[in-house]
Formats: C-alpha cells, structure tokens, sequence
C-alpha cells in the first residue's frame, strides 16, 4: 500500500510569506495616516476665518419705523469712503444728516436711491432755524451712505449706474452699522439732527413718503 502523502497541517509557514504575516502593521499605518490627515484638516479649519454672512434685504413687510428718545447722541461714524476720502459724521455738526445703510445687492437698496437723490437735491438749503444766529445763512442737509459687508469695487458700480452722488463709507465688517443698532436687514435710514442727536430710524425701502415724515423730525 503506498504511503499518503504528508498532511499540511500543523506545519508552520516559512517566515516572511505572505501567509505568515500580520496585517497588523498595515492597518495601524493607515490609523495613523488617517489621524494626521484629520488633524490637518482641524488645523486649517481653525486657521481659515469663516466667512460672515451678508445681511439680507428687508422683506417690504417688516418695514417700520423707530422713534428715538430725546437727547440720543448718534455714535460716531469715521470711515474710508469710495472715493478714497474721509467720512466723520462729526465734521456735520450743525446740519441734519440721512444716513441710509445699504449693500449693492440689495433690491430694496435700489428702489429708494431716487428717493435719497431727491433728499439730497430738493434739500441742500433750509430755512433758517429759529434758534440760528442771524448770521447763519441757511442749513443743508446732508445726505451720506453707508455700504456694508460689501465689495468697495461694487458700491462703486452701484452709485455710477443708479446716480448716487453722495459720500458713502465703507463698512466692510459691519462693525459701524452694529454700532448704530442696525441688525435685521437692509436697507435701513436713519435721521440726525443738526445737534447731534437721533431722530428716528426706517427699518426697509424708504419711500418719498417715508422721507417726507421722517424729515419733519430734523428740520426743525
């Protein structure tokens, strides 16, 4: 009778084949490839600023009006403006001021630019204050912009097709339109007086009514 043949069993693979080596190795290199790729993304995810939100446009809707109490100062408004000048609310002094916040975006924003060309045209002199000196010859009004969270290059475009003729700062964080209590959307307007001191403010488009109203505020 012929011999079986020797069974494989029990017979230990030689060292260094493919059978007798351990994945174990192999998958804590990729563990540890998988970490280092993880920590990386943490990293430049703490290293790259989110980008903040743009306001949105007030709905027509929600505008409304807020009425100010007596002897409110305004806060300060220092800002680079889009021709490369300076805009202080301050050098204003002596003069009621509109002050519209507004994006190149917003639709709303574009609607009201004829209303704000009229303020700053049919206004430029006012009766004589019944307080004035009798020196003073007559009060204009001021009419200055505010472009926040947007491209200057934009705002710039944005004055030149609608004839926006008025000084507009620049606002590229929001810092100065939180400053002013300007949240909830744009476009929004507010009135000074000519001492300083707020008026009122329009939450969404102004209309020519709504500048009409609002002006007998700080005209005065």
């Amino acid at each position: 009778m012929a011999a079986s043949p020797p069974s494989d069993q029990g017979t230990p693979a030689p060292a260094g084949s493919a059978a007798g080596r351990s994945p174990r190795p192999l998958l804590a290199a990729l563990l540890a490839v998988a970490a280092v790729l993880g920590a990386t993304a943490v990293l430049r995810d703490r290293s790259t600023p989110a980008a903040k939100p743009a306001p949105a446009a007030v709905p027509a809707a929600s505008a409304t009006v807020r009425v100010y109490p007596a002897g409110r100062t305004a806060p300060a408004l220092r800002l680079r403006t889009l021709d490369g000048r300076r805009l202080d609310l301050a050098a204003l002094r002596g003069r009621p001021v509109v002050v519209n916040f507004w994006a190149s975006w917003c639709a709303p924003c574009v609607q009201e630019v004829p209303v704000l060309r009229h303020a700053a045209s049919a206004y430029r002199e006012l009766p004589l204050l019944r307080q004035a000196s009798a020196g003073h010859q007559g009060q204009r009004l001021a009419v200055v912009g505010v472009l926040v969270n947007d491209r200057p290059a934009a705002g710039r475009a944005f004055m030149r097709r609608y004839g926006g003729s008025w000084p507009v700062g620049i606002d590229p964080d929001g810092q100065a339109a939180a400053r002013w209590g300007i949240a909830g959307g744009l476009p929004q307007t507010v009135f000074v007086r000519a001492d300083g001191t707020l008026a009122s403010q329009k939450l969404g488009e102004l209309t020519r009514a709504d500048l009409d109203r609002q002006l007998v505020g700080i005209l005065r």
